[in-house]
């Protein structure tokens, strides 16, 4: 195995965005990456709902229906609420009420369980606006409260994230699988081309192990066994670039 380098709590970026299974309020299910890898940009909102949302969530919504006539159904709208207390019904009219934009051309999720859990995506705040895109799961755009409200910002994102969806980008996708998870010591990485680093996070984003591979590994592994009882994230990056990211559990 190649050298091993451990920092504490050392914070980077949420650049990479974390899979995840929701039925939406019509009770259709969506699966992120299997939405990013079809192609689709994604610009999702985190919501309360709060006054303080209406600004941000109709910059976003406004930024996708601008893309509409260029890059039919392509680009979509999803809107959730953060804690998963609120119901459909409520986060329909308060959509509605605040004019947000057409209930007809965005997904919106009650969010039960936090399954969509905002953690995953550089912590809490209100709202939380980021736009993903390309078969690498990037996020080009993520900012929370006040600052999300950044029409040009949100709209140069979906711009990137459409570039990212070339056929180049597709064909960079890094593809894994880790075991056991729950992982009591080892964590194992079973990759599909060679791996040039891992990086295991907490859920904030501040990074605890990292292992890198200069010459290219497959099937690496890294030790857990001094990890506190939690859930963490393990990014991986390929040879070639391409960066993926999943979530364990440490017992």
């Amino acid at each position: 195995m190649a050298a091993l380098t451990f920092a504490a709590a050392a914070s980077i970026a949420q650049t990479t965005a974390t899979n995840w299974t929701a039925s939406d309020c019509n009770g259709l299910s969506h699966t992120l990456f299997n939405e990013l890898d079809s192609g689709k940009v994604i610009v999702f909102a985190w919501v309360m709902p709060c006054t303080s949302c209406v600004g941000p969530s109709k910059a976003a919504y406004d930024a996708v229906q601008s893309f509409a006539t260029s890059n039919p159904g392509k680009v979509r709208f999803y809107l959730a609420d953060d804690l998963g207390d609120a119901t459909c019904t409520s986060l329909t009219n308060w959509v509605t009420t605040n004019s947000i934009g057409s209930t007809a051309n965005m997904k919106i999720f009650g969010n039960a369980g936090k399954v969509i859990d905002e953690d995953d995506f550089g912590g809490t705040g209100m709202p939380h606006i980021i736009v993903m895109g390309g078969a690498t799961h990037t996020i080009h755009f993520n900012k929370k409260n006040s600052s999300s409200n950044d029409p040009s910002g949100i709209t140069a994102a979906i711009n990137a994230a459409i570039g990212s969806t070339s056929v180049a980008g597709v064909e960079s996708r890094v593809t894994f699988s880790i075991s056991p998870n729950p992982v009591t010591n080892t964590l194992k990485v079973t990759s599909a081309e060679p791996v040039s680093s891992i990086q295991v996070m907490r859920l904030d984003g501040a990074l605890v192990k990292e292992y890198n591979f200069p010459a290219g590994a497959l099937n690496p592994m890294s030790d857990c066994s001094s990890l506190p009882v939690g859930t963490y994230m393990v990014r991986v990056t390929g040879k070639k670039g391409a960066t993926a990211i999943q979530k364990f559990t440490k017992l």
